[in-house]
């Protein structure tokens, strides 16, 4: 015969039931912080491929967007509202400011193209109604300058690359590249400045580069503005 008290055969019934109810809760809970970790990490997986990506397509579209400049002023002409905003090419309605530096503006003539969708390297660009193509890249480096612009024209089958001056830290050179197919004579100054290079470089298809050279220096010299 158990002699036990009641309380103590209710206490040893309890006890283990209260302990496995703890147990199953502690694995519970430990799965479901397993599982919540992999949740969490495989988010943060799926976010970084998300932005990865993102900054692919960003990458594409600013080459995309640089190449359309070299397309002629008519086909932009033709392009759509809508292709134009995605590839940040705006026609000026009439003489704009932008600014070039801290102490200094040009002035983009009326119906002239300016392509905003661009790399980090490149500050503007810009296209004239007869087909002059404009761009100004700036960017520091501990290059020679010389061999800073080579490289930003390696991807452009660059020749006939020639110094047509130098003063100093400023040069001018003349140059032959092609782009989509079609053979470019270029003019450019090329200015370093406390480690950092600033390219203005003219590129037609049209002109020859005496031509060029005489257009490159009259554009500068009547739209280049100092800061006021």
């Amino acid at each position: 015969m158990d002699d036990r008290p009641a309380w103590k055969t209710v206490l040893g019934f309890i006890v283990p039931v209260f302990l496995f109810i703890r147990l199953l809760y502690t694995c519970s809970n430990t799965s479901s912080n397993s599982s919540n970790l992999d949740l969490k990490k495989s988010f943060e997986e799926s976010q970084a491929i998300m932005k990865e990506s993102l900054e692919r397509q960003k990458t594409l579209e600013r080459i995309i967007s640089t190449k359309m400049l070299y397309f002629d002023y008519k086909a932009l002409d033709s392009l759509s509202v809508l292709q134009k905003l995605n590839h940040g090419i705006v026609k000026v309605k009439k003489d704009s400011l932008v600014y070039i530096a801290l102490d200094g503006q040009m002035k983009i003539p009326k119906d002239y193209y300016i392509q905003n969708n661009h790399d980090e390297l490149l500050r503007i660009a810009f296209k004239s109604p007869d087909n002059l193509n404009i761009f100004i890249h700036d960017f520091e480096s501990k290059e020679d300058i010389e061999q800073s612009f080579k490289q930003l024209k390696s991807d452009s089958n660059l020749q006939k690359y020639k110094v047509e001056s130098t003063i100093g830290e400023v040069k001018t050179v003349s140059y032959k590249i092609t782009r989509e197919d079609k053979r470019y004579n270029g003019y450019a100054l090329c200015l370093r400045d406390d480690g950092i290079h600033t390219f203005y470089e003219f590129e037609s298809s049209v002109l020859p580069i005496d031509k060029l050279k005489i257009r490159a220096i009259l554009f500068l010299s009547q739209n280049m503005k100092e800061k006021k």
